[in-house]
């Protein structure tokens, strides 16, 4: 009795001891594993420095603009994807995934109801983005299906700027992207203020003589409150001008002074607002092949900023660069 007893706890204690063997093993394994994910998650950010973000509020006091605002700060490159948006904080915006040009290194999802995730994964997917960011949420299982067959990384449950603030601490950020902030300009500084405006009942004439007295190419059209409603430039005013070739000059002068700005103005323009950088107002242009953009604030016109002021701007960049490159040559033994 007391031999079978005894090998009874014999058998128990090896059982036990496997049981916490396996325990021991298992983990480790996970810690392992885990430990893997996070290195290859830091080896990720190390990489990506442009981040695409779907899903991110307007409110200023919400996560999604606070955490934005601080990628930012950092020194990270950021395509916001708003639609109905041209600028986030003082970013171009995009309207689809697919617009953003060039590589994109990571999407960044705030996951809302409405988003069709699957849609944007297919989107990542094309872009051949390294990772997929749920920030603090989760795919569906349709759109981890998606990115798994391309083999593109899905982070969930985290949040992309805590993780990065993580590994690479803000101070460390900033130094390294102080070269590119030096040269960050507004519209603000460099925008014509109460530029000259015309109404949509104003001829053409009018507004030709404006524009050759002033010595500009643009006008924005404002209504009676002063609030801007469109832009007319040379251009449209060559689309509607009659051909000299057809008409004496006299006939001409008659037709312009009888054809009103709302016949050949567009209406409905895009604007910036006075914080949007420089740089950002250039994309828009190019965007929308425009030379001119009016800057507002709530609807109501403050400034203009045009294609010649930001070459003004850049070229003096591109002297400060060049005067510096000079004295650090002559400063070489």
């Amino acid at each position: 009795m007391d031999s079978l007893m005894a090998a009874k706890q014999e058998k128990d204690l090896a059982t036990e001891t496997a049981v916490e063997t396996l325990e021991m093993h298992s983990g480790a394994a996970v810690a392992r594993e885990e430990f893997g994910l996070r290195r290859q998650r830091k080896e990720i950010l190390e990489k990506c420095r442009r981040i695409a973000i779907v899903g991110l509020s307007e409110e200023p006091s919400s996560e999604s603009y606070v955490r934005t605002e601080k990628l930012l700060g950092a020194g990270l490159e950021i395509a916001p994807i708003l639609s109905h948006r041209q600028t986030y904080l003082g970013v171009l915006c995009y309207g689809r995934l697919e617009d953003v040009p060039g590589s994109v290194d990571i999407v960044q999802v705030y996951p809302r109801g409405e988003l069709d995730l699957p849609e944007i994964a297919r989107e990542a997917a094309k872009k051949n983005v390294q990772a997929f960011w749920i920030e603090e949420g989760v795919a569906s299982p349709e759109a981890l299906a998606i990115l798994a067959d391309t083999g593109i990384e899905v982070v969930e449950y985290e949040s992309l700027m805590r993780e990065y603030v993580k590994h690479f601490p803000f101070p460390a950020a900033e130094a390294r992207s102080a070269p590119q902030e030096r040269h960050v300009v507004q519209v603000a500084t460099r925008m014509t203020k109460n530029p000259k405006t015309v109404q949509v009942h104003d001829s053409i004439q009018e507004a030709m003589e404006k524009m050759e007295k002033g010595h500009f190419h643009h006008l924005p059209v404002v209504n009676e409150e002063g609030k801007l409603i469109g832009m007319l430039s040379d251009r449209d005013v060559r689309l509607i001008r009659p051909c000299l070739a057809f008409v004496t000059a006299k006939i001409e002068a008659l037709q312009l002074a009888s054809t009103a700005v709302r016949q050949a103005a567009v209406f409905n323009p895009v604007t910036v607002t006075p914080e949007v950088s420089l740089v950002a107002a250039a994309k828009i242009m190019l965007r929308w092949e425009i030379g001119a953009l009016p800057v507002v604030v709530e609807e109501n016109l403050v400034g203009i900023i045009t294609y010649t002021d930001l070459m003004r701007e850049f070229i003096s960049i591109g002297d400060i660069t060049a005067e510096a490159s000079v004295d650090l040559s002559d400063l070489t033994p």
